[in-house]
C-alpha cells in the first residue's frame, strides 16, 4: 500500500508501508543497531503468522525508513485484549527521516487498519526519558493514562538475557 497525504511534504508523498516478510527480518536489525532483538523479530514474526501480531515497515525508493508492530491480544488485558484494544510497540522511524512526516503516516496507517479490523482502541507505552516521542503521540490524540514500570527482558541471538529498565507512560487512543 503506497500511503500518501494531502499537505504532506515530498519525503512523504513516495512513503509506502508493507507487511515485513521474512525476507526483512535481518533490515529490521537497522545496520546493527538493534542486532541484539534478532530472536525477538523471529519470534513476532511467528506470531504474525498466527495472526496475533502485525509487523508493519516503511520504506521511500525501497529504503526502509520505519517500522510499526502490534500486539493485538496478550496477556496483559489493559493493552491488547484481541477484541478491542491493541497495543503498539516497536515503532521507530530512522533519525535522517525524523520530522518529515513519516511517523504521522504511520501512526495513522496502523489507526486505519485497526479501526478496519474492529478495534475500538490503541495503547502503547512511551519511555518518560523520550519528550519527542510523548508529543508526537499527543499531538495525534493519545493521552496518558498511567504509568508503567517498563521492565522487561530478552535473549540476544549469543542466548544472553539481557533485563531492561524502562520506565514508561501508558497511552491511549479511542479510533474514531
Amino acid at each position: 500500500m503506497t500511503v500518501q497525504k494531502e499537505h504532506a511534504s515530498p519525503d512523504v508523498a513516495g512513503l509506502n508501508i508493507r507487511p515485513v516478510t521474512r525476507e526483512d527480518l535481518p533490515a529490521l536489525e537497522w545496520d546493527g543497531l538493534f542486532w541484539k532483538y534478532r530472536p525477538m523479530y523471529a519470534r513476532l514474526f511467528n506470531n504474525t503468522q498466527a495472526g496475533r501480531t502485525l509487523m508493519w515497515l516503511a520504506e521511500i525508493k525501497g529504503e526502509l525508513v520505519g517500522q510499526v508492530f502490534v500486539m493485538l491480544k496478550s496477556g496483559e488485558k489493559d493493552a491488547a485484549d484481541g477484541e478491542n484494544r491493541a497495543y503498539v510497540f516497536a515503532f521507530r522511524v530512522k533519525e535522517k527521516w525524523r520530522n518529515r512526516g513519516i511517523g504521522s503516516c504511520l501512526m495513522d496507517f496502523v489507526e486505519q487498519d485497526l479501526h478496519q479490523r474492529g478495534f475500538q482502541f490503541i495503547t502503547l507505552n512511551v519511555a518518560k526519558d523520550n519528550p519527542e516521542a510523548l508529543r508526537l503521540y499527543k499531538r495525534l490524540g493519545y493521552k496518558v493514562t498511567g504509568s508503567k514500570a517498563g521492565i522487561w527482558s530478552f535473549k540476544d541471538p549469543h542466548g544472553k538475557v539481557h533485563r531492561v529498565n524502562e520506565p514508561a507512560w501508558r497511552m491511549m487512543k479511542r479510533l474514531r
